[in-house]
Order: structure tokens, then sequence, then C-alpha cells
């Protein structure tokens, strides 16, 4: 009979009514805080504004513009060198070798600009040959299917026979101050002329332009989607048609050509390099990964959070200095212990979010 309605039917209808009524829509303002808790930049962004907080309150000339000029210039080359590692970090490789490459870059680039290469031709020059011991790295490590981290290892002490061939083992040093080495890391002076104690130098302009760069190539285009799930999960990726031995090839080029970057860089400020110059960066650029949220097993991590681990770390040397708490040569305590406690804090506010 068409005017019987069925208990049935009515409790089903009644049931799919009050779950409808019950359950709420997502709720639009929580997408925003998800997104920054999920963010690999917000535990060490959050941690370098307390520490700051904290260090002005209790350290005496902390919070002045000589302070901070200080603890910017200090992490600006190894700022520069993080950005490679970190993006290689996330592709899930490691690179142990950057210290020898930013050696090699500052010998070729310093030896052009003592011949009268001119920085159009010394600066190239130096960068290509970065790239080319990026693209060994790289084609070692995909092609063998080894490690990265033996793989680096083992050519960190090649490279550094390269440099000693190179430069036949002696100091390179100028004394002349060409026009190019003003605006690659010469002082601010008009910055500095207009408030007293900010030192900056122009190495700074270039490590922040690099990082807002590098930062879009990363989370904007289709070379960052790959180089995160390359590092995510390498078969995964390369059965989506992703193509991993290009990504990774490119992912060791920039960092050894970042690399080459700082190098130039640093000979620019000291007119001098030597064969051991870039010692312990790779290890000091690894660790402001690590600070900055990048993880260890890759696919996860932000070039804006090294940045803020680089800061973090510079921070924390000039405050436990100025206070006296430990002699500034057994300062890698500090550090081991903040990259300790930022992987346990990113952990936790990666599993909150």
């Amino acid at each position: 009979m068409h005017g019987v309605v069925h208990t049935g039917e009515v409790h089903t209808e009644m049931r799919a009514l009050t779950a409808t009524t019950q359950t709420p829509p997502p709720v639009a303002h929580n997408r925003p805080r998800a997104a920054i808790l999920r963010s690999p930049a917000f535990g060490p962004g959050v941690t370098l504004v307390v520490l700051f907080i904290l260090f002005a309150i209790v350290v005496p000339n902390f919070f002045t513009l000589r302070s901070i000029a200080g603890i910017v210039n200090a992490a600006t080359l190894t700022g520069i060198i993080a950005i490679g590692v970190t993006q290689l970090m996330i592709a899930g490789e490691f690179d142990l070798s950057v210290g020898p490459v930013m050696a090699m870059s500052g010998f070729v680039f310093g030896f052009y600009m003592m011949n009268g290469g001119g920085p159009w031709l010394a600066i190239p020059l130096a960068l290509a040959i970065c790239a080319l011991m990026g693209l060994i790295n790289g084609f070692i490590v995909v092609k063998a299917q080894m490690p990265s981290f033996i793989v680096t290892l083992g050519t960190a002490f090649i490279f550094t026979g390269l440099v000693w061939a190179y430069s036949g083992g002696q100091v390179l040093q100028i004394t002349e101050s060409p026009p190019a080495f003003a605006w690659l890391n010469g002082r601010l002076a008009t910055l500095a002329d207009l408030y007293a104690g900010a030192n900056f130098r122009s190495s700074i302009v270039w490590w922040l332009g690099l990082v807002a760069i590098f930062q879009f190539v990363l989370v904007r285009t289709r070379f960052g989607n790959h180089i995160f799930a390359v590092g995510g999960n390498r078969d995964s990726a390369a059965a989506q048609g992703v193509p991993v031995v290009r990504t990774k090839l490119l992912a060791f080029m920039w960092s050894s050509v970042l690399a080459g970057v700082a190098g130039i860089l640093l000979f620019a400020q000291f007119k001098t390099v030597r064969i051991a110059t870039g010692t312990g960066e790779e290890l000091k650029a690894i660790a402001a990964a690590v600070v900055g949220g990048t993880l260890l097993t890759g696919g996860y991590g932000s070039i804006i959070g090294a940045l803020f681990g680089v800061l973090l770390i510079s921070m924390l040397r000039t405050g436990v200095v100025l206070l006296d708490i430990i002699a500034a040569d057994n300062f890698d305590a500090i550090v081991g212990v903040t990259i300790v406690a930022a992987a346990i804090l990113n952990n936790v506010i990666r599993n909150r979010a």
C-alpha cells in the first residue's frame, strides 16, 4: 500500500538526519592554524624569538645593532651552504663534501681574480667546477646505489686532494681589493652610517635573496614537488613518473654550487683561502637544517627553517659567550644539546599538528 511507511525506513531517515545535523562542517578558520603548526619552520621560528627575547633581557649589550649584526654576519656563509644541504636532505641524501668544494671555489675564484680574469670570468668558472663536483657525487650515488653518507665522505677526502693539487699546498692570498669584493661581501657602509653599530655585510643580501629563491622553488615549482616526493618515498615517486635520477643529480649539483658561492664570498671578505678552508662546514649546515626542522629521513623540511636554524645557533654562541657560561672553544657541546632538543621539539609539534 502506498500510504504505509515502514518503521525501518523512518528510523533510517531519522538517523541520517541526526548524523547530518550533529556533524559540524569543517571549520575553515582552523585550517591556517593547522598549516602553520605543520610548517617545518614553525618550531625553530618560535624558539628563535623566545631565545632572542630571553637573551635581550638577561645578556648585557645583547639587544644592540652591533650584536645583532655580529650574529647575522657569522651565520651568513653557513646559511648559504645550509640552503643546498637542506634541499638535499629533503630529497633523502647527505653531502659531507661541501667543505673542500668551498675551498676549491675560493682557490679558483682567487686565482683568476689575482691574474686579471675579473669577476665575470672567475665567478662562473668557480661555480662550474663546483657544479661538476656535485655532479660527480650525485652520479656515484644514483648509479652505484650507494648511501650518500658514504659516497660524500669519500669524495670529501678526494676533493681535498684535488684542492691540494690545484693549490700546490700553498695559501692563496692577495693584498688588493678589487671593486667586485665590495658588492660580493663588503661592508654595507650606507646602513652603518645611518645606524651606529649596523655593521652588516653585503653577503647578507645574497643570503636572503637565495633563501627566497630556493624556498619558492621548493614549495611552488614542480622541481620542489619532486624533491619532497623523492625524499618521502623514492619507489612511489618513480611509480608516479617523477624523474628520480635527474632530481637527485640536480640536488647534489645545487648543494655544491651553493658551497661554491660561500667560498667566493669568504675570499671576497678575507682575501685569502687555504686547503683547510671550509672544514666542518658540512656538519654546521646539517645541524642548521636539523634545528630548522628538516628530517634526517627525508621528505620534510624548509629553507626558511634552515635560516632560523643557523641564526639560532649563531645567536646561542653569542649569548652563552657573553654570559660566560661556557668557553667559546667548547661551544660544540651547546650545539649538540640544541640539535637533540630541536629534534624532539619538532617531532612533538609535528605530531600535534
